[in-house]
């Protein structure tokens, strides 16, 4: 009886060595013809891209290797993955890819692929990647709007480097303010960040206009004038929002506030009002 149970033992044993032996040695073929045919692919498309200057018919015989050599070993897009898309359009974004399923991922020029992403309006930059066998990756950092810049009569938008984005409707960026001056791009970042500085005053604020290269007139949406100094502007700004918090300065009267001289806070009154023409109030 026992005899009989450790033939069975095995026979059991033999029979799971036979299949684990074939299954793996299955597997390594798979393996091997793999590779074989990734090298031939890759292999085909650096003789192509080597020699791309051979006759038409040599370059179409080339392809089409290819293309079978990765078709057969399964490197052939199947997935793009974008990240980071927020205004970027998806059908601009498509037009740039040029890519579709089925293609041969080995052959596709992601040099140029990305040259063509970051040429979209909203695209600060791209990353372009493959993964084989059969993905492509793609990850957008865009641009952040930051105002709407006046020149020759027109609008246009420029980013947080004070560079235009090339874009047509600025009507959902009206919440944007307009910064006025042929050198104000360049440098409107550092005062806007300033005056961002004072949330409850920095969202009354509707224009800044450069004057000579040097200082900031910033209009109030009041339509109040705020005349701040060439030198700490941002101390200046502090203490008007100081000053109008605790003293309510932004009367109907009141028509604009210089703050040019160190430590001086002009009120302009207009001319046809009770009150005086001017207050003068030193920064205490």
């Amino acid at each position: 009886m026992r005899s009989l149970r450790r033939r069975t033992f095995e026979k059991k044993q033999k029979a799971t060595r036979f299949f684990n032996a074939w299954f793996f040695s299955k597997m390594k073929r798979k393996k091997v013809l793999f590779g074989m045919a990734l090298f031939g692919s890759i292999s085909a498309v650096y003789v192509f891209n080597e020699y791309k200057y051979l006759e038409p018919h040599l370059r179409g015989k080339l392809i089409e290797v290819s293309g079978d050599i990765s078709k057969a070993a399964g490197l052939i897009v199947q997935e793009v993955i974008v990240e980071g898309r927020s205004k970027t359009r998806k059908s601009a974004l498509l037009k740039a890819l040029q890519v579709s399923e089925g293609d041969n991922i080995l052959t596709i020029n992601m040099t140029e692929m990305k040259d063509r992403v970051n040429k979209l309006p909203w695209v600060k930059f791209a990353r372009i990647e493959r993964h084989f066998p059969n993905k492509i990756s793609l990850t957008l950092v865009e641009r952040t709007p930051m105002a709407r810049w006046q020149i020759n009569r027109m609008l246009k938008l420029i980013d947080d480097h004070g560079d235009v984005i090339p874009v047509v409707d600025l009507a959902s960026f009206s919440n944007l303010p307009i910064i006025i001056g042929k050198n104000a791009p360049k440098i409107a970042g550092q005062i806007l960040r300033t005056l961002s500085n004072e949330p409850h005053l920095f969202r009354r604020v509707k224009s800044l206009t450069l004057v000579s290269d040097r200082r900031w007139d910033v209009q109030l949406d009041n339509k109040i004038n705020v005349h701040l100094p060439e030198k700490n502007p941002g101390k200046a700004w502090t203490h008007l929002a100081t000053v109008e918090q605790g003293h309510n300065i932004f009367g109907d009267q009141v028509q604009g506030i210089d703050m040019r001289l160190e430590n001086q806070l002009i009120i302009k009154i207009e001319k046809n009002k009770s009150s005086p023409g001017k207050v003068r109030g030193r920064n205490t």
